[in-house]
């Protein structure tokens, strides 16, 4: 994840780290600018300290989450792993933040206002959840949204109007509003849920209608029974309190086949004579030229001056829950061609200079206002489990980030999985044993898959790398790597070659033995190992 900076954070507190302690509700301010009322801790002294962020942060503001001079940090997060079954979300009972024992979470008197909370009764004890938590997951999934929330027909401004429930196939398009780098097949699929789900966009309704003019957040949760929850929370005796949801199961998608689109989905078709080389199909575009590498750091403003365009939003990776439904759905992204006349080089072959990679970005999560300058910051979710998880996978981490600065024209995409639960080598002591899955696309080139598994109480393990043949859809692929991990699982620990040969029609396997070595020495050998597996790769010339 990419090292974001806060300066309405860092301006809390002069030298010492502090957390989101507590979430106090929404507010509209004289602007019409809805904010969210968050209540820090000074992780060293406890001092408590309230403050406005803007309300496209919700996606980040998690209790335990803590800032250093700033800076967002994900790691030695409070509380532990749990996971449950709750038997109806839409049934539960609601409390107060002052029915919150103090033995529990020591709320601080006056500060943390009278939230609402849902309880709910499971085998693991009373789960204690806040509204606001079960909102940002199920609903919030990047800045976007979070504006649209509190918007009369703000989710209508995201996508084109279509026929609700149960459908065999519906075409989800997007507007420009929503920033194309934010979207993908997770946040595709939980979008066509609140819009399609007849119980869903109700409950997505009532966020506005029960919170608006109050000083708590209070919705009507869907109806999803025997829903399985994946938490970080605290508890004392019965009392579970959910810090974070991580994920929660047991929705339906009313449709079998979701095609989504965006006006900025478009595939280049180059026509005419060139350089005498044959004309066809270029790959993918925005239709806007080359991006600029990727920058390594944001610093992201209080939001009080609003933000420019949403044509220009920067958008970062957050690790996020996963979105699971019962109900298998194929997912296809639409993308609309364009031709492009194709355009002869120039003496010698040479390229243009690439734009200087600018380090730090200026970005704002605040809405977009008229004098707005700054681009937004948007987050799209990419992973099912914690970064705290990560273990020994640093290593491939830090060696993407070199490989991403060296390949700006190749696109990655980073995500942790955690392992299906069945055979002992699928867990680390408690927790369950994660893998990293990085898609690869090059321009105009099928995608590449790598995967690599933590390596705790496993001796020698080499890295997988799987090469399509050819563009298959989002579902394809996911289904690929899912029968990749079960198979390594049920090989107890290895790469099972029967896997590998039931899938020779869609992709090449490669195995990648001792690339990243030693695994501790991601910090001095993290270029050299981008270099060894950019070639190992075939990633080294990426001419057309």
């Amino acid at each position: 994840m990419k090292r974001m900076v806060f300066k309405s954070v860092a301006k809390l507190v002069a030298d010492d780290p502090i957390e989101v302690f507590w979430l106090a509700g929404l507010v509209c301010n004289e602007r019409n600018e809805w904010k969210v009322r968050t209540v820090y801790r000074n992780k060293r002294t406890g001092e408590i300290i309230s403050s406005l962020e803007p309300i496209g942060m919700l996606p980040l503001l998690t209790l335990g989450t803590w800032f250093n001079f700033g800076e967002l940090k994900t790691d030695n997060l409070p509380g532990e792993q749990v996971e449950t079954i709750v038997p109806d979300v839409g049934r539960p009972e609601i409390i107060t933040s002052a029915d919150l024992p103090l033995e529990l979470y020591p709320l601080p008197m006056g500060k943390a206002g009278n939230q609402r909370l849902f309880r709910y009764r499971t085998v693991k004890g009373d789960v204690l959840i806040p509204a606001i938590e079960l909102v940002r997951v199920l609903f919030v999934r990047n800045r976007a949204l979070a504006l649209a929330m509190m918007r009369p027909a703000g989710l209508e401004q995201l996508y084109v109007p279509m026929e609700l429930g149960q459908q065999d196939k519906v075409k989800l398009q997007f507007t420009k509003e929503m920033p194309k780098s934010a979207i993908g097949r997770d946040l595709a699929m939980n979008f066509a849920w609140i819009i399609l789900d007849r119980d869903a966009r109700k409950s997505w309704d009532s966020v506005l209608r029960n919170t608006t003019g109050q000083s708590y957040v209070l919705f009507d949760p869907p109806p999803i029974r025997n829903s399985i929850w994946a938490f970080r929370g605290i508890h004392h005796g019965n009392l579970w309190l959910v810090l974070e949801l991580q994920s929660i199961q047991g929705r339906r998608l009313p449709v079998r086949t979701l095609e989504y689109g965006h006006p900025a989905f478009l595939k280049t078709i180059s026509v005419g004579k060139g350089d005498g080389s044959d004309s066809g199909s270029r790959g993918s575009s925005s239709g806007e030229g080359k991006e600029r590498p990727p920058e390594k750091e944001y610093d992201v403003d209080d939001g009080e001056g609003g933000s420019g365009s949403y044509r220009g939003a920067k958008t970062v990776d957050i690790l996020s829950r996963r979105s699971a439904f019962e109900n298998k759905v194929k997912v296809v992204k639409v993308k609309k061609e364009v031709e492009r006349r194709r355009k002869k080089k120039e003496e010698g072959g040479k390229k243009p200079p690439r734009a200087k990679d600018s380090r730090v970005s200026q970005v704002t999560t605040g809405e977009r206002a008229s004098g707005g300058r700054l681009p937004p910051l948007e987050f799209k979710a990419i992973s099912s489990v914690p970064l705290a998880s990560m273990g020994d996978l640093e290593a491939l981490d830090e060696t993407v980030r070199h490989m991403r600065d060296t390949l700006p024209d190749v696109e990655f995409f980073m995500g942790l999985v955690a392992l299906k639960q069945g055979p002992a080598v699928t867990r680390v002591g408690s927790s369950p044993r994660v893998a990293m899955v990085v898609t690869i696309r090059p321009s105009g080139r099928p995608p590449i898959i790598l995967i690599d598994i933590e390596r705790s109480g496993i001796a020698a393990l080499s890295m997988m790398s799987m090469h399509f043949a050819e563009e298959l859809p989002e579902d394809k692929i996911e289904a690929a790597v899912q029968k990749m991990l079960d198979g390594w699982a049920k090989a107890g620990g290895y790469w099972s070659s029967e896997v590998e040969s039931a899938l020779a029609k869609y992709c090449r396997c490669q195995r990648l033995p001792k690339v990243l070595i030693p695994r501790g020495g991601s910090a001095t050998y993290g270029k050299g190992w981008a270099m060894r597996l950019t070639r190992k790769l075939g990633l080294e010339v990426m001419d057309d």
